[in-house]
């Protein structure tokens, strides 16, 4: 089997990664001169599963995501600041927080969760943090995404500074055509470009929103190089990574501003002072990134195989439908829509996909594959939402 994925982010490089081990010929198109260029692309992420306070799907694939990206690391070659299990603090810096964690901690998660006080937090964190009980969970890791990408596509072939501008079915799979005129026939095509996806006419009914994410950094110093675990309350600060702290996150749905914004800067450095007064007494020569998340509707990611929106629209089904039966769009996936949990969600999104390309069993619940599936939103709108929830059985 030949494949094409398009965009080379965590979704693209980890969806590349699972296909070619399973002997799937791949080809990584990327619009950009290199891979994780858009929201990969800051220098560290936190993978950090923050769960609600009760049992839902979303906490499922959360947990399911954490523990496969930690074992997927783990599993590479080791290689510097590539990622680091440093472990994370969610200070109670609220009455909401604080009951949400309560609640977590009366659950039987497949995670490991101490609640601590103040003074445990500031032991732990190794410099001082405001006065706030918590939760810490050793487990979490940061990560270079960047890194991450390159070391999952080492052997995979890779176009850059080009654009798949049109696909097409065939009898025989899809005719992508690239923007230097370029067409290439392949058996599937994955489209992971995140809030790009729309561009393509087999997308028009999935529903996305591009969420701007400013984080700031600062140089480390002498005593902010005592931290040495993550620290967040709605938002975070990192250990000093390759001599810098990262700290933020904004979050501003639908503002395509690519400028570092002040106010931003000082809504992340406000929160900084939260956590940390001496961290942020330290801060200094500030600089900072930008970048778009992109989110669904439901905050649930779109992965899995498309169907034939213009095909359902003229002959919807019944509401009790066998899914077999539906108008599968074969060998067309997605993998996108992971809003702030990319590097949780993208890489066990990708395991599926390769998975349903090979019809191989997978771990996930038919509810949640169904749950994940990118034309939930049209089927919904169609008025099919039981057919939504047991497309796989």
């Amino acid at each position: 089997m030949k494949a094409i994925v398009i965009g080379g982010g965590i979704a693209g490089c980890s969806t590349a990664s699972a296909l070619s081990k399973r002997n799937i010929q791949v080809t990584i198109i990327e619009r950009h001169e290199k891979l994780a260029q858009e929201a990969s692309g800051n220098p560290i992420a936190v993978l950090y599963p923050k769960l609600t306070s009760t049992p839902s799907l979303n906490n499922d694939l959360t947990l399911a995501g954490f523990h496969y990206s930690l074992d997927l690391l783990n599993s590479l070659p080791k290689i510097p600041q590539l990622f680091d299990t440093c472990g994370l603090i969610q200070l109670a810096f609220n009455a909401r927080e604080k009951a949400r964690q309560t609640l977590l901690l009366q659950q039987k998660l497949a995670l490991k969760i101490e609640q601590i006080t103040a003074l445990q937090a500031n032991n732990h964190a190794e410099i001082g943090l405001g006065n706030f009980d918590g939760i810490y969970l050793p487990e979490v890791a940061w990560v270079n995404p960047a890194l991450w990408c390159m070391a999952l596509t080492k052997n995979i072939e890779k176009v850059f500074s080009s654009e798949v501008l049109h696909l097409q079915k065939t009898s025989a799979g899809w005719r992508v055509q690239i923007a230097n005129a370029q067409t290439l026939e392949v058996d599937m095509v994955v489209i992971c470009n995140a809030n790009d996806i729309k561009q393509f006419a087999q997308c028009a009914s999935t529903k996305i929103t591009p969420v701007r994410g400013q984080i700031n950094f600062f140089a480390g110093n002498e005593q902010s190089k005592n931290l040495k675990t993550i620290v967040c309350s709605d938002h975070f600060v990192s250990p000093a990574v390759a001599g810098l702290h990262t700290t933020g996150t904004s979050y501003t749905p639908s503002d395509l501003n690519s400028k570092l914004s002040e106010n931003d800067t000082h809504e992340n450095l406000q929160a900084l002072r939260k956590i940390s007064a001496p961290l942020f007494e330290s801060a200094r020569n500030i600089t900072g990134r930008v970048a778009w998340r992109s989110q669904t509707l439901d905050y649930i990611p779109l992965a899995g195989q498309l169907l034939d929106e213009e095909v359902l629209r003229k002959d919807p089904p019944r509401y009790n439908a066998n899914p077999v039966d539906l108008p599968w769009l074969a060998g067309l996936y997605m993998n996108a829509g992971h809003g702030s949990k990319g590097m949780i969600t993208a890489p066990i999104c990708g395991e599926l996909i390769a998975h349903l390309a090979r019809n191989d069993e997978f771990n996930l619940s038919t509810k949640l594959m169904s749950k994940l599936n990118p034309s939930r939103f049209l089927l919904r709108e169609l008025g099919l939402k039981q057919l939504s929830q047991t497309l796989y059985r």
